[in-house]
């Protein structure tokens, strides 16, 4: 009795794991994934992710804000649920792939045999041929017919036939399992980067240093080991609670920061931003140098699997900024000079010329007229530093020998009447940058994925599986030639390459 209850144990949960296999293995059920996936798309297109609380509330009601927080629309793309779409249909891909795959390598690594009359029967393209010169040089004939098209075949005999068999593309029958496997990357590489990886923000001031970036969403993996109280986090909460932070393990500095603009054919900027790009250096927590570049959009830098990206900038609201001068005889204008540093309002004394330069003031959009020399003042945007310019005045001991204007983009020539040049150099300390921090291990992963799916569709729809038989059979000192074939698909293009291969042997 007891032997009989384990039996049927046993009975169902074959039944259950079948059933399961069957429901995974349909295509209805991916097509259905896809479905979803796809009006999620949409949804996340529609709704943008990741922004600020205050813009979202600008568009929608809090009502609905507080409901679009509570299913996860504002970040869906690292939600439980997506997560299980994505989930799913890997799944789904993988049990459909390893249910129809043995079939497929069955019929690769299957010989080609000899066929039969019925077997021609069910072949969609055969011709007959009479050759007049006999089966032996019908044979000769075929087989340079088929070398000549780089068909290697395989030949039998037996009593007065003989058959060639040859087959061409066999392993295009792989090409729709790649894309598969293409496809399954891509996923198992977004659920790599969704369980592990994260999205942060970093605004950082020149000449300042971070260890920690400013987290978007929170890897999956951590909240979940949190949850089950196997691991800690190492998330760092905001007691105010704001945004959370990731430490990185390491040190980034943004030693300064730029923006070019775009010049107008007089020489002045035009105040549209052309590249705006920042000196990172990167250190270990002992305060050594790891690595230094200078990053702009879409040439980032990248550390422990993190990678920073020039996203934007801002000046900070009760920064005090330093100017930055450069001095160099006029008579040496390949010389590198003297910088010095100066707040404005202070005064700095120039050993190399023997003068002190005083900062009168600081002025983020100036243009000189080249005509009259003129400084005129506009006012930009935002604060945006378009063309910084500087006023000095020049002592010589305490008495004043000059004042001239100096910016960064000039269209005419600074007042300097003794036998030295005074550039700008920067303003320094009054900026920040700011990056967008990415952490996505399965990056490469999703890159392999899309290699093979260029690879696999190229594969499954320019290759065919042709198969060729030819029985030449000897009839009263004549041969009786059959050509048959078969494709999987173009039968078009093999339909033309079977007749030309009949007409060539026939002559």
């Amino acid at each position: 009795m007891r032997e009989v209850v384990l039996e049927n144990k046993k009975g169902i949960i074959e039944i259950a794991a079948d059933k399961v296999w069957k429901l995974f293995s349909s295509v209805k059920l991916a097509v259905v994934l896809l479905i979803i996936l796809a009006i999620i798309s949409v949804v996340g297109t529609v709704i943008q992710q990741n922004e600020a609380p205050e813009k979202y509330l600008q568009e929608y009601s809090q009502s609905v804000v507080n409901i679009f927080e509570t299913i996860g629309l504002f970040d869906m793309y690292h939600t439980w649920w997506f997560v299980l779409l994505l989930f799913l249909l890997t799944a789904n891909l993988t049990v459909c792939t390893l249910d129809r795959f043995p079939n497929a390598l069955r019929i690769i690594t299957a010989p080609l045999k000899p066929i039969d009359e019925d077997g021609l029967k069910a072949l969609s393209f055969k011709k007959e041929v009479i050759f007049k010169g006999g089966a032996d040089k019908a044979e000769e004939r075929s087989v340079q017919v088929l070398k000549a098209r780089r068909y290697r075949f395989v030949s039998t005999k037996e009593g007065s036939l003989t058959q060639l068999m040859t087959q061409k593309g066999v392993y295009s029958r792989l090409g729709v399992y790649i894309t598969h496997t293409s496809i399954i990357l891509i996923f198992v590489g977004a659920l790599i980067g969704s369980f592990f990886g994260f999205k942060a923000f970093l605004n950082l001031p020149e000449g300042q240093a971070s260890k920690v970036v400013y987290l978007r969403n929170e890897p999956m993996w951590d909240r979940v080991m949190a949850a089950l109280d196997i691991a800690a986090s190492p998330v760092i909460p905001s007691p105010e609670g704001g945004v959370p932070a990731m430490p990185l393990g390491y040190f980034v500095r943004c030693d300064s920061f730029d923006v070019d603009y775009y010049i107008s054919p007089l020489g002045e900027p035009t105040g549209m931003p052309s590249e705006f790009h920042s000196s990172l250096t990167v250190f270990n927590l002992e305060g050594q140098k790891v690595l230094q570049k200078r990053i702009r959009v879409n040439d980032p830098l990248t550390h422990h699997g993190i990678t920073f990206y020039q996203s934007s900038y801002g000046t900070m609201p009760e920064g005090r900024g330093t100017v930055v001068l450069n001095i160099r005889p006029k008579n040496s204008p390949d010389s590198a000079g003297e910088s010095v540093s100066v707040e404005p309002g202070s005064s700095v004394y120039v050993a190399s010329i023997g003068r002190t330069i005083k900062v009168l003031g600081f002025a983020p959009y100036g243009v000189r007229n080249t005509a009259t020399g003129q400084v005129m003042f506009y006012q930009s945007r935002n604060e945006e530093y378009i063309n910084p310019t500087v006023e000095l005045e020049v002592y010589q001991g305490k008495k004043p020998v000059y004042k001239t204007f100096v910016m960064k983009t000039d269209s005419g020539q600074p007042y300097l009447p003794e036998d030295y040049n005074i550039s700008y150099g920067g303003y320094f300390g009054m900026r920040y940058t700011g990056l967008q921090v990415t952490k996505d291990p399965g990056v490469w992963v999703v890159y392999t994925g899309f290699i093979l799916l260029c690879i696999g569709p190229l594969i499954a729809f320019f290759g065919s599986h042709k198969k060729l038989w030819i029985r030449i059979q000897d009839r009263k000192g004549q041969a009786v030639i059959m050509v048959a074939g078969s494709v999987n698909r173009n039968r078009l293009g093999f339909e033309r390459e079977f007749n030309l291969i009949v007409d060539e042997i026939s002559r």
